[in-house]
């Protein structure tokens, strides 16, 4: 008989689809952190019926993750159906996966039928079951609702031994009186078993009433029942109890806003545990903790949290263990955590073999970023140089010491960590050198001055290195710490003509080195040094300075070149064409009239429109009564017409009217109105908002009077988003169905929003909702890092920048006006008041007696040609006085 014949009748008429689990098998296979395809995979297989492969797929996720209790639970009652079949192998697996379940999230539910299962299934001894008791009141028999219940359970237990040894006690008593000697034995010691037992029954229940419950009353009243006449409770017991229930009704609220809010709670228990920490309980504190972390188990700041709370405070090794084995498997994209665990493994002196294991594990989670490995390679150099520290050589002999020291494990790892970040990130993947500087300060710290000097110089021999003066200013330090004063004094001249960021900090350290070490010689040449030095940056600033003051003057002409010269011509317009020719001796420029001669068609440069257009609509303006029912769109092509408006959003509804608003010049000016027949359809274009026209976003918002809330509000969040992730660094050619697809295989997507510009050219990043904040954090861990394109993709959870300056019309307008006040308008500004004649250049002003007397043939509108000048003459400068400015306004 096969296990699978186990299943329901029902079961076996679900055929599973094995393509389907055939294509997740292979998702799993390609992407083992893929938490959603395991989760489908066993859903399909579960259905199915098939505990077989069920039981392979649990064995795979337990290797990768921390299963919730809830899948721990149908686990175990799917493994229980064989017992009939085979009970000694069920209670082994049994026994093997609640030993597992436990360690990974604290379960009131699951710890309980862990201890019934213990009683009924297990049979464990009587020992091992009250330690397994104890374990779970440990763990949650502080959890204030559910609590209860394990006390409730290890209580019945206790007095269930007590019901059968007074069973067996009763007919001893009976017959004792007619026994002999072995009789008597017999129930002395069943007596003593008795008394004991009933000790231990006693004592659960003076536990239980000094331990903040649900329930604490019924639990008063069964105790004295059960002490019945024989006692009566103890007032240093009532004064535990009064106590429990103060602390009880103190915390009543916290837990009330638990039960009334939705998961996952993380401003309740924010409060709660803070709550606690102030009354300095640490078992209640942990209990709260491990409460939060089961509801939020991708907290990665409660987790830390939690973490630095065992180390300083509660310091018990078992406790601390375990809680970060659990936290690696959790959050194991936190470097943090890996750091601290290996801190904490030396901490309780484990074997270092532990702590090569959780470095081999912690690069395997695959940090993305160089700052993370950095960190993870100088915390597990540092564990080495600990154990190493002050273990003796071995040998006697120089070559013997130089030897064990380059063949050291701590060498070995440093090397092996330069490598791995080298090979990894490059040389720009310690931007500082930390990794090195560490190791050349062990170095010097175990007196090996060569192989510290040899260290520091190959870091300098980089460009990336050399330019910075903190790295130098250190290397002097530890110079004058480990070596002598000339070496610290050759690092310095190398200093003064290698760094570029702050050569200035260098020459005065350097100074006050000589001041303190050197002599009045040595003291004169620092000076002399430092000041041909200090002459050289001057100079190159002063060049570099000139530099940017021409490249500013170029970049200001060429601002002036491409002024855009559109408003001239309107200006122009708006003066009698006639006035212009007499005022000017240069051909004026033939204008193009607005309005085509009667006898003269207007151009047509494009087809008829195929939209029926209103006659009344060339305005732009828009009678404030249809604002209801009208949208206002901008950020248009300059060549979209009304045509492609309406293919647009004809879907939307019956379409009334469309006005572009247009230039002088008949031109698109980017942005129109559309209104509808009903206020429904105008809200249902709102929601096409930013939808595509001729291949540029088109924005669709409510028609208001300008000044009325014109300016559109920033419509996304700017606040952390749990359940939502921002993607960044992402080829420009990526699609947003393509990012849906890869992001759907970690949970189900919400909405995706690609950043464009006003052009419609995709930027490079994202944004991607989830339904939940727990598929957010998976995607974090699954995807951040992955290569998109041969690109590695970035991915985190939202938390955009906040947007400043609000939507201010002043401080944009104010912007504007400083953007408009260039040279050209500066001069334009200025000379608005003088006359034509003086203004234009080449115009040569006319003496007194012309402006006086104008000839006959200027007042019929003749203009008399320029005498021209002779080389060696120069004309006679005119009086500027009132008559002469008179009769220039008379021209």
């Amino acid at each position: 008989m096969s296990e699978n014949s186990c299943s329901s009748s029902d079961e076996e008429d679900i055929v599973i689809d094995e393509d389907k689990v055939q294509e997740l098998e292979n998702k799993v296979v390609g992407n083992p952190y893929d938490y959603s395809a395991h989760v489908e995979l066993l859903t399909l297989l579960d259905q199915g019926g098939d505990i077989d492969r069920c039981r392979e797929v649990r064995e795979r996720m337990s290797g990768l993750f921390p299963l919730p209790p809830d899948m721990w639970l149908h686990w175990i009652n799917q493994e229980r159906l064989f017992l009939p079949l085979d009970k000694q192998r069920v209670r082994d697996t049994l026994s093997n996966l609640y030993s597992r379940a436990v360690k990974d999230y604290s379960s009131v539910r699951l710890w309980c039928q862990y201890c019934a299962d213990v009683v009924s299934v297990l049979e464990f001894s009587e020992e091992k079951t009250r330690e397994l008791f104890e374990q779970a009141l440990s763990d949650v028999g502080l959890h204030v609702t559910k609590g209860i219940e394990l006390w409730e359970q290890y209580r019945q237990y206790e007095e269930a031994l007590l019901l059968s040894i007074s069973d067996k006690l009763s007919p001893a008593t009976a017959e004792g009186s007619a026994g002999g000697t072995g009789e008597v034995a017999d129930k002395e010691f069943l007596q003593d078993l008795y008394n004991k037992q009933r000790s231990r029954v006693e004592n659960l229940f003076q536990r239980q009433l000094a331990v903040p419950l649900t329930g604490l009353e019924s639990v008063l009243r069964e105790y004295r029942e059960w002490l019945g006449d024989e006692g009566a409770v103890s007032p240093h017991l009532l004064t535990r109890y009064e106590a429990a229930l103060k602390k009880r009704e103190a915390v009543q609220s916290y837990e009330e806003a638990l039960e009334n809010t939705a998961p996952p709670h993380e401003e309740e228990y924010h409060f709660y545990i803070e709550y606690e920490r102030k009354n300095g309980d640490p078992a209640r504190v942990i209990c709260l903790m491990e409460r939060a972390l089961t509801d939020n188990p991708l907290d990665t700041a409660r987790w830390i949290d939690y973490l630095q709370y065992l180390d300083q405070v509660l310091k018990v090794k078992d406790v601390v263990l375990r809680a970060y084995s659990r936290a690696i498997r959790n959050i194991p994209w936190v470097v943090d955590v890996w750091t601290q665990f290996m801190l904490a493994q030396q901490r309780y002196q484990l074997h270092f073999s532990h702590i090569d294991e959780t470095l081999e594990e912690a690069l395997k989670s695959g940090f993305s970023d160089a700052r993370s490995n950095v960190l993870l390679w100088k915390c597990y150099l540092s564990c080495h140089w600990r154990q190493e520290r002050f273990k003796p050589l071995k040998s006697n002999g120089s070559c013997s010491d130089v030897e064990e020291i380059e063949n050291s494990p701590l060498s070995q790892a440093f090397q092996r960590a330069v490598n791995s970040v080298n090979q990894t990130f490059g040389e720009e993947g310690d931007p500082t050198g930390e990794l090195t500087r560490f190791m050349a300060e062990c170095e010097a710290e175990r007196d090996d001055l060569s192989s510290f000097r040899q260290l520091m110089s190959g870091l300098f021999e980089s460009r990336i290195y050399k330019e910075q003066s903190r790295l130098w200013l250190e290397f002097v330090s530890l110079e004058l710490r480990y070596g002598e004063v000339e070496d610290a004094r050759r690092v310095f001249q190398k200093a003064i003509q290698c760094t570029t960021d702050n050569t200035e900090l260098i020459l005065q350290r350097f100074l006050h080195f000589e001041s303190v070490h050197g002599n009045m010689e040595s003291y004169d040449n620092a000076a002399l040094k430092c000041r041909r030095q200090q002459k050289k940056i001057d100079e190159k600033r002063a060049k570099e300075a000139e530099k940017q003051e021409q490249q500013s003057k170029k970049q200001e002409q060429q601002s002036k070149k491409q002024e855009p010269s559109e408003s001239k011509p309107s200006k122009k317009s708006k003066q009698p064409l006639n006035k212009k020719r007499k005022m000017s001796s240069e051909p004026a420029d033939e204008v193009t009239p607005k309005h085509p001669k009667p006898n003269q068609p207007a151009p047509c440069t494009k087809s008829p429109a195929k939209f029926p257009r209103n006659p009344d609509s060339q305005s732009a303006e828009v009678d404030k009564s249809k604002y209801p029912v009208t949208v206002f769109v901008s950020n248009l092509s300059y060549s979209a017409t009304e045509d492609d408006l309406n293919d647009t959003f004809k879907q939307v509804g019956d379409i009334v009217d469309i006005r572009l608003v247009k230039s002088v010049n008949n031109k698109s000016r980017g942005f129109g109105y559309i209104e509808f027949h009903t206020r429904e359809e105008a809200l249902a274009a709102l929601e096409m908002d930013r939808v595509p026209v001729l291949e540029r976003p088109c924005y669709v918002s409510e028609c208001k009077e300008r000044g009325e809330g014109s300016r559109a509000e920033f419509k996304f969040s700017t606040r952390l988003e749990k359940h939502k992730v921002f993607v960044n660094n992402l080829p420009y050619s990526v699609s947003e169905a393509e990012l849906r697809a890869m992001f759907e295989g970690v949970g189900k997507v919400a909405s995706v929003r690609m950043v464009t510009t006003k052009s419609g050219k995709f930027k490079g990043y994202a944004y991607v909702e989830y339904g939940s904040s727990e598929d957010a954090s998976r995607a974090v861990l699954e995807l951040n890092g992955k290569e998109v394109g041969e690109r590695p993709m970035g991915v985190a959870i939202s938390n955009p920048p906040g947007k400043s300056g609000g939507s201010n019309p002043a401080r944009h307008t104010d912007q504007s006006l400083e953007k408009a006040d260039t040279a050209f308008a500066r001069k334009k500004k200025m000379n608005f008041l003088v006359p034509r004649a003086v203004s234009q250049p080449g115009r040569k002003p006319a003496d007194n007696s012309a402006a006086a007397a104008p000839s006959t043939s200027q007042k019929d509108g003749a203009e008399k040609e320029p005498k021209p000048e002779s080389d060696n003459s120069e004309a006679p400068k005119p009086m500027l006085s009132n008559d002469f400015f008179s009769s220039l306004f008379n021209k």
